[in-house]
């Protein structure tokens, strides 16, 4: 019995002696089981994504693609979900080239296809021909085109055109539309004496000479005025030339017809006639980006102050904690504004502004911290083996607050995201570039919220707002994996 007990404890002993030690728990494996961290992650996932493959997300440039659709365009999906909205007209755009235009009536000339930058025009030659003398009223090309909506607010007409002709001679070009009752609407017209360049045309419903052509007053709309009915339009192209000396010669590009809708896209256009989603969506990469940079910048100063200020001690010390202390007292609101004033608007004064505002906080938790660390026996046991201050500092002290710089670096950059926010709301943000806080200036500037353009005020709103709160998720849980008092508190 003896000697079995005696095996047993061998063989237990040895069971013991070969088990492993139990593999520490990795940060990801404690980060995976907050619920609160993996919810935050998962939004800024989905902001990168969004940041990354921009262009792709939408075909528009957000400062350069403007005029897309009316100013405060409603969205395009609204149109099918609420019936107040089923009649309002999407954006239409024609461009009307040599083989889309039916002659009517050729008036003697020959009719044939030029090249423009833009495609094929039309070249009408027009014969000698003496006052009061010819057929009809010369040339008169048509494009019929159906209108189904409610009137718009807004429509043009573009081209350019070329005429070469004797001295003598005088050269008429109209171009008018005709409504399906067949009122007939001048749009525009030109007399060239002799001959002229390539000159550009407009016909713009937003343009008093428009207004004074057709008899309307300075606060009548043309556009309510021609597309009053619905029904088949007939757009007409009409040249004629007196020319007693010799032939004339009328050159036309092709026109742009397009009629500015009052739906478009995922979130409709601000008063430019700018796509709102595209500027939601590349916002997403200036506010990643302004949050970064101001975190990391933030977050470095603080750090170094803190070190050095904690280590150190003595009078640096209490200069450098003064200086916070004042800096802390100055309400940083108003001096953001007065610097943004001063320095210009550009992304990287924001951020350096932004940056010079938000590290003091950091800064007296890392000395707080380096206070306790530099009492601890492995600092004075480097210290007494010769290491010098900064080595001190870098070596051992930085990487025993390291939890501390990671969870309040997180934690900086919804601050900085909402104040080059709140900077650019107050019209001191960079005017070049388009982010949420510039959305929401230009909402409150140019008539969203007298309107009630729910879908230019709100985006922006809630993408500040779900952004700040997935890194205060991140934060928080960051910070109660790395910092074993704050998990002790929770």
């Amino acid at each position: 019995m003896t000697q079995d007990t005696n095996t047993a404890a061998k063989t237990g002993s040895a069971a013991i002696s070969t088990a492993r030690p139990p593999r520490p728990v990795t940060f990801w494996e404690q980060y995976r089981r907050k619920p609160q961290g993996m919810v935050g992650l998962a939004i800024v996932l989905v902001y990168v994504l969004a940041a990354v493959f921009a262009p792709y997300i939408t075909p528009y440039n957000p400062m350069e693609d403007m005029y897309l659709a009316d100013r405060l365009a409603a969205p395009a999906w609204i149109g099918k979900v609420n019936p107040k909205y089923q009649d309002w007209p999407a954006t239409s755009r024609n461009i009307i080239a040599e083989k889309d235009w039916h002659v009517e009536q050729d008036g003697g000339a020959t009719i044939s296809k030029t090249e423009f930058d833009r495609g094929a025009g039309v070249d009408i030659s027009i014969p000698a021909r003496a006052e009061g003398e010819g057929s009809g009223d010369g040339v008169v090309l048509s494009y019929g085109m159906k209108y189904a909506y409610q009137p718009p607010q807004t429509f043009s007409a573009k081209f350019d055109y070329t005429v070469d002709a004797p001295d003598d001679a005088v050269t008429k070009v109209r171009l008018e539309m005709i409504s399906p009752d067949g009122t007939t609407h001048d749009l525009w017209d030109a007399a060239v004496n002799g001959s002229q360049g390539e000159s550009p045309a407009i016909a713009d419903a937003r343009d008093f000479d428009m207004k004074m052509r057709m008899g309307l007053s300075f606060f009548d709309d043309p556009a309510t005025v021609v597309f009053s009915q619905k029904g088949d339009y007939l757009l007409r192209f009409l040249v004629s030339s007196e020319s007693p000396s010799g032939p004339a010669s009328v050159r036309i590009s092709p026109v742009t017809f397009e009629i500015l809708g009052l739906l478009h896209g995922v979130l409709g256009t601000d008063h430019m006639g700018s796509d709102l989603w595209a500027q939601l969506i590349y916002g997403t990469r200036l506010a990643l980006i302004i949050g970064l940079a101001s975190a990391f910048i933030s977050v470095a100063i603080g750090t170094t102050v803190g070190i050095v200020s904690g280590y150190v001690g003595g009078a640096l010390d209490e200069f450098l904690m003064r200086l916070v202390d004042v800096l802390l007292s100055i309400p940083d609101l108003p001096i953001l504004i007065v610097l943004g004033a001063l320095f210009g608007k550009s992304l990287l004064n924001v951020v350096i502004i932004v940056s010079a505002f938000a590290w003091m906080g950091i800064a007296r938790i890392i000395r707080s911290q380096t206070l306790t660390l530099k009492e601890r026996t492995f600092i004075e046991a480097a210290r007494a083996s010769g290491a010098s201050g900064n080595y001190i500092m870098a070596a051992h002290i930085l990487p025993n607050v390291t939890p501390l710089i990671f969870a309040n670096l997180v934690l900086r950059i919804p601050g900085a995201i909402l104040t080059e926010a709140a900077l650019s709301f107050l019209g001191l943000g960079d005017p070049r570039v388009p982010t949420w806080g510039r959305m929401l200036q230009n909402a409150r500037q140019f008539g969203a919220f007298t309107e009630l353009a729910w879908w230019w005020l709100l985006p922006p709103g809630f993408a500040l707002t779900f952004l700040s709160l997935a890194f205060v998720f991140i934060g928080n849980t960051v910070n109660e994996v790395l910092n074993p008092r704050y998990r002790e508190r929770s």
